[in-house]
């Protein structure tokens, strides 16, 4: 690929992405998702695993459902394009230092902060968040998880599954053949980028029944539901990020979850029912938008996501 408007370039390969809402799209999604879980169902420490964000906020339960086209991650692609047309970027400056070098760098935020020549606007993280992938975690043994990430390494090598990180120049030669493969009817062979985290087993019970005291103590005080979470994520190695994540978004928003045994959808059932009874659908909704960073809580206001998401909560009652 030409380094030449590669900004452009990643923009418009998300938006013709989103576009496409064909059912052989959902199918190909599906068929990441279920590899994901066969890889770490193989492991003896697996304990379940968890998909949040795109396309788990977006479709049912049992992914079931028709994938909608959100007209805010394509407003968000476009003011890429446009921020690097007003910048008069022919060739954006970081494009070179990624060819060269960002299969060699551990982490984009260490090398990208101090540079002098990085656009605010145009950092490579947040042009490479533009890209599409899927967000899956693993949910094992406590004391297993470094064990259990050097083998997902692996068994990541073997299947396929590469981060948007390693090399983000491939990840959108790759995403161009997958978006090209889904116009032209055929299963794409390459799989998308992957966001993988690893959770402790009685970390995630735990958060799971603070839950409801979280959004309760939050709704007292007339603050935000916050409760922090570090999982260990795949990123060029595995590491533990320097932003937390609020569990208590996640939960409300996307999380689906794959083969939990009893002790654990127990606790999901009960706290769930919980909150369904003791908030208003629009209480837990502006919940929902108050969680999210301000990009997704845009997406959630879509049409097709508000009403997704009532759905969601009302799956809940039952």
């Amino acid at each position: 690929m030409s380094i030449s408007n590669l900004c452009i370039k990643a923009a418009e390969v998300s938006t013709e992405f989103e576009e496409n809402n064909s059912e052989l799209k959902k199918e190909y999604i599906i068929k990441n998702i279920k590899l994901y879980n066969k890889i770490v169902s193989s492991l003896k420490e697996y304990r379940g695993s968890i998909g949040t964000g795109y396309p788990f906020y977006a479709l049912k339960k049992n992914l079931e459902g028709k994938l909608p086209v959100i007209k805010e991650q394509i407003r968000y692609n476009n003011e890429l394009i446009q921020v690097t047309k007003k910048e008069g970027f022919s060739i954006w400056p970081c494009a070179s230092c990624l060819c060269k070098n960002a299969s060699k760098m551990p982490d984009l935020k260490q090398v990208c902060k101090p540079c002098p020549n990085v656009h605010s606007e145009l950092k490579p993280r947040k042009v490479i968040n533009r890209l599409p992938d899927i967000d899956l975690w693993m949910v094992a043994d406590d004391e297993s998880i470094t064990a259990v990430s050097s083998q997902l390494t692996e068994l990541f090598r073997q299947y396929g599954f590469r981060t948007s990180d390693v090399n983000p120049i491939r990840t959108i030669d790759d995403l161009i053949i997958i978006n090209n493969d889904l116009k032209n009817g055929k299963m794409p062979e390459k799989l998308l980028p992957i966001d993988s985290h690893i959770i402790g087993y009685d970390e995630l019970l735990s958060l799971i029944y603070q839950v409801p005291d979280v959004i309760q103590n939050a709704t007292i005080n007339d603050t935000i539901p916050y409760l922090p979470i570090h999982p260990l994520s795949y990123r060029k190695t595995w590491q533990y990020d320097d932003m937390a994540y609020n569990f208590v978004h996640d939960y409300l928003s996307s999380f689906t979850e794959f083969n939990f045994d009893e002790i654990l959808q127990h606790a999901l059932s009960v706290t769930r029912e919980n909150i369904v009874n003791k908030y208003s659908d629009d209480q837990l909704y502006d919940m929902l938008l108050a969680t999210g960073p301000k990009s997704v809580a845009e997406r959630h206001k879509t049409k097709e996501l508000k009403t997704r998401f009532y759905e969601r909560v009302e799956s809940w009652k039952k």
